[in-house]
């Protein structure tokens, strides 16, 4: 039995790490570090102000990390987001180890209802790896051998 032990933490904790989001100039893969967005494509580098609480961030739209999912956007900021809600999705037994008045602070706790429901585990956790499959670092298919 998968097992997951809600660590407490909290959106603005995730954020932390880079942001991955789409290039406003030329829509390729950009990351935003220390309130600056930085696109390797086309060398766009701007001042970007985002408070990522969880009111501020039901869902960016220019965030990469985003599909559709069971009628639903999912959506992750970066990779650990991604780690998370896998570990999360993917656990038949979910603790809580937090006293409840810490744990409506918790980005677990905030989640939607659809994301916690077990009948949507399979299609989430395929979603989760489409997201996966476009993050930096990802394995990336090589290219077809030419024909002799």
């Amino acid at each position: 039995m998968t097992r997951h032990r809600d660590s407490g933490a909290c959106l603005c904790e995730l954020a932390a790490d880079p942001v991955l989001v789409a290039c406003p100039s030329c829509a390729a893969q950009a990351v935003v570090v220390d309130g600056r967005l930085v696109c390797p494509a086309c060398a766009h580098v701007r001042p970007y102000k985002r408070v990522w609480c969880w009111d501020n961030a039901r869902f960016v739209p220019d965030l990469w990390l985003s599909t559709p999912c069971a009628g639903h956007t999912l959506w992750a900021l970066n990779g650990s987001h991604l780690d998370l809600l896998e570990s999360y999705v993917g656990a038949a037994l979910r603790e809580d180890p937090h006293p409840s008045c810490v744990r409506r602070m918790t980005i677990l706790a905030k989640l939607p209802g659809w994301l916690k429901s077990a009948k949507h585990r399979d299609e989430l956790l395929r979603a989760i790896r489409r997201l996966r499959a476009t993050a930096p670092g990802a394995p990336r298919r090589s290219p077809p051998a030419p024909a002799r």
